[in-house]
């Protein structure tokens, strides 16, 4: 009995250092101009930044292969100019891809219990009860990318507010932000719920022009 616990002991532990390994990455809001895909709707400019490659993916979130498992970011910015206080729900926004598909976001936490149950950037536990081991909060993935998620949230006049949407493709060597379309049918007024929208980017302007394609 003693010889199983301490057996747990030593895997929970390596557990602990692998998540205490990863390392919170900053993300800079630009000018909006900076932006090629973006629009603007009623005093309120919404902008997105596909990160399309690992090597672009690894520069928010510290996982190396979180495109090549399937699990595209997408970076949305929003500035409201307006003087209304307003309210994104992100369970209605949609990538609508080239060939008409419509792929709904994927869950911060959903994506860290899939890409860091088998340890950070690829490396594993030689255990076979990894997958079934809790993911703390503490110094782990799961805070950084939960806190970067674009969660429900009201933006406030003359505010900037910003997140990560996480789009899963099953084909992760075909750019699934190739073609596609950000899709999100409105904002609505704090208090009366009036719509402001909807808003549609095309992602195209902000990918690379002769690669549209993850290396």
């Amino acid at each position: 009995m003693k010889s199983w616990l301490s057996i747990l002991w030593i895997v929970l532990f390596g557990f602990v250092l692998l998540a205490a390994d990863y390392q919170a990455k900053t993300v800079k809001i630009l000018p909006a101009e900076s932006y090629p895909a973006r629009t603007e709707l009623g005093g309120v400019t919404i902008a997105a930044n596909p990160y399309s490659t690992n090597k672009k993916s690894f520069t928010a979130f510290d996982i190396k292969d979180l495109n090549s498992r399937g699990y595209f970011p997408l970076h949305v910015i929003i500035w409201n100019q307006s003087s209304i206080f307003l309210t994104i729900r992100t369970r209605n926004v949609i990538l609508i891809t080239s060939s008409g598909q419509q792929l709904y976001t994927t869950p911060a936490a959903v994506v860290v219990d899939d890409v860091v149950k088998d340890g950070i950037e690829g490396r594993s536990l030689s255990s076979e009860k990894n997958d079934q081991l809790p993911i703390s909060k503490s110094g782990s993935p799961l805070a950084d990318f939960t806190n970067k998620e674009l969660a429900n949230k009201l933006v406030e006049p003359g505010s900037v507010a910003d997140g990560f949407l996480f789009f899963f493709t099953s084909d992760p060597k075909k750019n699934p932000f190739a073609g596609s379309t950000l899709f999100i049918p409105k904002l609505e007024e704090e208090g009366t719920h009036k719509a402001l929208g909807p808003f549609s980017i095309p992602l195209d302007p902000a990918l690379p022009k002769a690669k549209n394609n993850m290396p």
